[in-house]
């Protein structure tokens, strides 16, 4: 950014009143005088920025992670729906292979023998999330941000 030195030369401009003292507040809060402020500006606004492509540039980015999101929600969505089909299949076959095993057994006994098994299926369906959905540190579980 060029400095002012003793080569000088005046370049007039009238810009609006508001619009001048926005710039001479934006020079004090920078610490320049105006017409310091001024050529810096004027040379920024100089390296020619093709806002256009870069607007382009940006918005073709965030369809493309617009897209990449919207798969990923749809590969966890199918993964979250066959775990929840695998435990209903998990619950439904330990409750039908119990009563096989036990014909004639009461409500409150299947209810007891589900409860008896919960620890494992528990254990289980942690060791099937963990990596994937949870994690484990110290003994205790968290989900994984994704």
């Amino acid at each position: 950014m060029p400095d002012i030195t003793d080569e000088k030369a005046v370049a007039t401009t009238y810009p609006p009143e508001s619009l001048y003292n926005s710039w001479r507040d934006h020079a004090d809060s920078l610490d320049l005088a105006i017409s310091q402020y001024i050529i810096r500006m004027v040379e920024a606004g100089r390296k020619q920025v093709d806002f256009q492509e870069t607007t382009s540039d940006s918005v073709r980015q965030l369809r493309q992670q617009h897209a990449e999101l919207h798969q990923e929600l749809e590969r966890q969505r199918q993964r979250n729906q066959e775990l929840e089909r695998q435990l209903h299949q998990t619950e439904y076959a330990d409750i039908r292979s119990f009563v096989e095993s036990n014909s004639g057994v009461t409500s409150p006994e299947i209810i007891q023998q589900v409860a008896n098994t919960v620890p494992g299926r528990v254990a289980g369906h942690l060791d099937a999330l963990e990596g994937e959905l949870i994690e484990k540190r110290d003994g205790r579980y968290y989900s994984i941000e994704t």
